[in-house]
């Protein structure tokens, strides 16, 4: 009878761990980035990558989250540790309703300074054709594991927006 008990017990410790297993088998991927939501607009997963030169590209994704479009017109970045600027490479970016929009997919926001290490965090304040603002505190990370794909672009005649 005793074996019979801890048989069972043990069939029903496997189904009940069983049950706590995640029905897809994708691998756990750890969160990076700062998200923001405001009335007209959702920020997730921003960082700026680096190269480890002074040269970094912010990344993030940006929803409009209104049925009128949008568009990223401007990018400031604001650092403790020295001046930076950033650029649009592209006058805008559109921001279609409901549809996400990967910075690190289409024209790149571009950043330069003379010291922007891994690890820190800066100010970024991405702004709209409404005039409205987005703030972020975001990583910088390097281009390498999950950003070692990522382009990091600098304006061809070096002209970006202090």
């Amino acid at each position: 009878m005793r074996i019979l008990r801890t048989a069972l017990g043990s069939l029903l410790l496997v189904a009940a761990l069983g049950a706590c297993t995640s029905e897809d088998d994708e691998p756990y991927q750890a969160s990076i980035g700062t998200n923001e939501r405001t009335e007209r607009l959702d920020a997730l997963g921003f960082a700026i990558v680096t190269d480890g030169e002074g040269n970094g590209r912010v990344v993030g994704t940006l929803l409009n989250t209104t049925d009128e479009p949008a568009a990223l017109v401007s990018a400031e970045v604001d650092s403790e540790r020295g001046p930076v600027t950033a650029a649009v490479l592209e006058e805008e970016i559109d921001l279609p309703p409901g549809e996400p929009v990967e910075l690190a997919r289409v024209p790149a926001v571009s950043v330069q300074a003379d010291d922007l290490p891994v690890g820190f965090f800066v100010e970024l304040t991405l702004g709209l054709d409404d005039g409205s603002t987005v703030d972020l505190l975001v990583p910088v990370e390097p281009q390498e594991g999950p950003y070692a794909e990522i382009e990091v672009e600098v304006p061809p005649d070096g002209d970006v927006s202090p």
